[in-house]
């Protein structure tokens, strides 16, 4: 199927990256902004983190929902809450790297404040975006597709612009306010690239009316979700490989900047893996989504998922040995993660499709809806076992490690991932089945389906 969308919409639709921008100062350095900085032991931080994430687990569990029955803003179902909500997503990324002074509990109360508005929040905005562009590419599978490796394609600029936080952190002259600023600024493009994709949704996205629900549109229920996620198994296959897979990705991503602050032994050199990481990148997100798109979804996913647990065992057995080493392990992670990553979403709407196919439900937003909650359970469980294996370790700030400290800490940062990743491509790989025609079979059916029942 040919590709429909103008090119206007196609690059609006990719600007999506300039969210992981943002947002990407706490993400992949508020354990370090907080034990480095604002001074919070690493059990401590566990423990706050752990309450922040629970927190925001429960609103990603309810996302769907939560977007069906509150109105937001003046416009559509999905585009109040992209356009409300970035401005809250600012505030809150300031929030959560502010050098609060003042006892532990007080830095700890205004750091985790931020940190769960900014991820609740999350949850809401992704679902409303995949909701955009489910409407504005319609039943079409290449427009769809057309749009994800868009997005993935810019965010390789976005790898390029954040490859430069740590030495931007770690060497600009405004000490503690540091990461305030660098955070700050990387944010500002945001908001307007989400005030432009949801314009894209103008005349198509479902009005709102007062209750909250979406014109036309039956009710749907907290009821229906818990049955959506009960009675269909791609669903349930999806949800419990994503699980899996986000708790390897965040132990890891959680311990990674500890390798390059007492491994590697200088953290600047940090930025010279991040720029090289952004080239591999650039021409990874060019090349190895074609791999994907002839591959087929899901084919480029058991391909990708096979190739990341690999080159995940390669990073835990060759990175103590140099950070070139580790550098290289990275670019070979890359290339697989290329593979899939465009595609990775659209499983996701299609059992969305494939639900509404079956029952006559229309719960494809829930199903979106739930694909932030493994990212939250993987969060809030893989970033509390990363700390405590950071901190069964044997570290403290400024120690000064040795061999036996470098084994234990590549054996918790990567090995214990490695498995992760392994596990969760076996379960995709035995029991998802939902074929690339089937997907696009069910789509169209249902687009017809609905535009009938509105035209009586």
């Amino acid at each position: 199927m040919q590709v429909t969308a103008s090119k206007k919409q196609i690059w609006t639709a990719g600007s999506y990256s300039l969210l992981t921008l943002s947002i990407m100062v706490g993400f992949m350095y508020l354990n370090a902004f907080a034990t480095e900085v604002l001074k919070i032991p690493a059990s401590t931080l566990a423990t706050v983190l752990l309450i922040a994430k629970s927190i925001d687990f429960v609103v990603s569990m309810f996302g769907g929902v939560i977007i069906e029955k509150v109105k937001m803003g003046n416009k559509g179902k999905y585009q109040g809450w992209l356009n409300v909500g970035r401005w809250i997503l600012f505030i809150c990324i300031a929030v959560e790297v502010f050098p609060t002074a003042g006892p532990v509990w007080l830095r700890c109360l205004i750091m985790a404040a931020g940190y769960t508005v900014l991820n609740s929040l999350m949850n809401l905005i992704q679902t409303a975006y995949y909701g955009i562009i489910g409407i504005v590419a319609g039943p079409n599978p290449a427009n769809r597709s057309a749009m994800t490796v868009n997005m993935t394609r810019q965010g390789t600029v976005v790898t390029l612009i954040t490859s430069f936080i740590p030495t931007l952190v770690s060497k600009l002259q405004f000490g503690q306010w540091n990461y305030f600023i660098v955070a700050l600024v990387f944010a500002l493009p945001m908001p307007f690239a989400l005030g432009a994709i949801a314009k894209m949704a103008d005349g198509k996205d479902q009005p709102i009316v007062k209750g909250g629900a979406a014109a036309g549109a039956p009710r749907i229920t907290i009821k229906d979700m818990i049955d959506c996620l009960i009675h269909n198994p791609m669903l349930l296959v999806l949800f419990l490989v994503n699980v899996i897979l986000n708790i390897g990705n965040n132990i890891l991503s959680n311990q990674n900047v500890y390798y390059w602050m007492y491994v590697a032994g200088d953290f600047s050199k940090m930025t010279v893996n991040s720029l090289f990481m952004a080239f591999v990148a650039f021409f990874a997100a060019i090349i190895m989504p074609k791999l994907g798109a002839k591959l087929g979804k899901r084919g480029a996913m058991c391909f990708g998922y096979i190739w990341s647990a690999v080159s995940f065992f390669l990073r835990w057995y060759v990175a103590r040995f140099g950070w070139v080493w580790m550098m290289i392990s990275n670019a070979v992670a890359a290339v697989g993660m290329y593979t899939y990553m465009p595609y990775a979403m659209l499983l996701w709407m299609d059992v969305g499709e494939w639900y509404l196919h079956k029952t006559g439900k229309d719960t494809r937003g829930i199903c979106m809806g739930l694909a932030s909650p493994p990212m939250k359970i993987g969060m809030a469980v893989g970033g509390t076992i990363g700390l405590k294996l950071l901190a069964s370790s044997g570290y403290v700030a400024g120690f000064t490690p040795d061999a036996a400290w470098v084994t234990k800490f590549m054996n918790g940062a990567y090995l214990v991932p490695a498995i992760c990743v392994t596990i969760s491509a076996v379960i995709f790989i035995l029991f998802y089945r939902i074929s690339d025609a089937d997907a696009t079979r069910y789509a169209q059916e249902n687009a017809a389906k609905m535009a009938a029942q509105k035209q009586q």
